[in-house]
């Protein structure tokens, strides 16, 4: 079975970027293009890895990354920002928050990803 990944970001292009980079990995990747929307999916599916951007209409990553703390305080999040890392690792509630800044590269996603889900 593979390991079902959140992937959250308004920007339809960031969405295409990551489905291409992870098209060769073992993952089953649900998309949400706000924190509102995405939290819908939680609350339905058991995922092993939230990732989400900071910055999004509705309901922003640093809440969305609250809310599910609230219902799993185990499942690893990654916040992607293209502000600093200091900053953000202050904001993020509990442990298996991480962060990575925009933009990266490919092997760093995968890297972070392999590194941090939850079978």
């Amino acid at each position: 079975m593979s390991n079902k990944i959140l992937f959250v970001d308004d920007d339809p292009n960031i969405q295409k970027m990551v489905e291409i980079f992870l098209r060769d990995q073992n993952y089953q990747i649900t998309y949400a293009k706000n924190g509102r929307s995405a939290l819908r999916f939680f609350e339905k599916e058991k995922y092993n890895l939230v990732i989400t951007d900071v910055q999004m209409p509705e309901m922003d990553g640093l809440t969305l990354a609250k809310e599910i703390r609230i219902q799993d305080k185990k499942i690893p999040i990654l916040i992607v920002s293209a502000f600093g890392q200091e900053n953000m690792n202050n904001k993020v509630l509990g442990e298996q928050a991480f962060v990575i800044s925009k933009p990266f590269e490919r092997n760093e996603l995968i890297d972070v990803i392999e590194k941090n889900i939850k079978p």
